[in-house]
């Protein structure tokens, strides 16, 4: 009987240290998170192009990111090289002007 508590006592005692532990590690994922958000005006420059009915700006070197806008006709820069201006929304630049 005894050593049955002696147990039970040790399983509290390391499920307590296990649930605080992990009460720590979320507190400080929380604090400090790992993915830094997008957030201003963002001024990129680059050839815009169309596939799928989606736009993408391509600047040397890059991966191309997706654009998007909803006050700019991106269509009439498709194979232009440009300067444009926008804000993130998720990984995508909406585009608010074009030079």
């Amino acid at each position: 009987m005894k050593q049955l508590l002696i147990i039970i006592v040790t399983l509290l005692i390391l499920g307590g240290g296990a649930y605080w532990w992990l009460n720590q590690a979320k507190k400080q994922e929380q604090a400090s998170p790992t993915v830094k958000e997008k957030v201003g005006t963002t001024t990129k420059t680059g050839t815009v192009s169309k596939t799928g009915g989606r736009f993408y700006l391509q600047e040397m070197g890059q991966t191309p990111k997706e654009i998007d806008s909803y006050t700019v006709e991106l269509d009439a820069y498709v194979g232009e090289n440009v300067t444009v201006s926008g804000q993130y929304s998720g990984d995508t630049l909406f585009v608010g002007s074009v030079e």
